[in-house]
């Protein structure tokens, strides 16, 4: 019977090390949790001792630090698609178990569906191929924000929209210029939850893709120019959401 008791008191102690329950954080302990893409990897963004600190998620980061103790944890996995993120997130359960202590959650997922989608219909013909991977694209959304706000009904979530990265002249202009703003139409349908922030850098980029992007080098992630952009739209949201 001892033995049975030292056995369930391990396996208890174990559960908590590996899966520690969400605990309410105080107002100035936030513990930031950031998924998603390249994006939020901070790709494209010039390092420092090997680290991308001018990524939005270190930018945002220290912008919650002003009057706050924030514990940030970056799952920021490039060539993830909206399918990937999902299947992560249905299968890491201790993964699940972190989101669900944070205090601020951001998402940037859709750029490679973005990509997938602009190669696979490069004549801008086909409109019901753009269509059926937007429809897809729509559903995996949907249940990937179900599944965070099942899991954390009271973090701030913040959802990155896309811009288009290519500038006038370019052969995917005009895709870009169709594929992002649907993707940032049916996102801000979320911003209806008070808690839950859209940013749409769609405008904020047009006309700066040269300058704020390395498409130049046919690179569509932002460079540090780009990130520091984006993250002044997080930190204008941030503030100006309802409490």
């Amino acid at each position: 019977m001892l033995k049975k008791w030292s056995m369930a008191v391990i396996l208890i102690v174990s559960s908590l090390l590996f899966y520690p329950p969400a605990i309410a954080e105080s107002p100035k302990q936030v513990t930031y949790i950031a998924i998603g893409d390249s994006l939020t990897a901070g790709l494209g963004s010039s390092e420092e001792n090997h680290l991308r600190i001018h990524g939005f998620v270190p930018q945002f980061t220290k912008y919650l630090r002003r009057d706050k103790n924030v514990t940030v944890e970056n799952y920021g996995i490039p060539g993830l698609s909206s399918t990937g993120l999902l299947a992560l997130l249905n299968a890491d359960e201790a993964l699940q178990n972190r989101l669900k202590t944070a205090g601020v959650i951001s998402v940037s997922i859709g750029g490679n569906d973005f990509l997938q989608t602009i190669r696979s219909v490069p004549d801008g013909e086909d409109e019901s191929a753009l269509n059926l991977r937007m429809e897809i694209l729509k559903r995996t959304y949907q249940e990937t924000y179900k599944l965070l706000r099942d899991l954390n009904p009271d973090a701030t979530i913040i959802l990155l929209g896309l811009y288009n990265p290519y500038p006038n002249g370019h052969e995917f202009t005009e895709l870009g210029a169709k594929y992002a703003p649907l993707f940032n139409g049916f996102i801000e349908e979320y911003a209806e939850d008070e808690k839950t922030l859209v940013i749409d850098p769609y405008e904020a980029f047009q006309g700066n893709e040269s300058e704020w992007t390395h498409i130049t080098k046919d690179d569509i992630h932002p460079n540090d120019r780009g990130y520091s952009e984006i993250t002044l739209l997080m930190k204008k949201a941030f503030e100006n959401r309802q409490e």
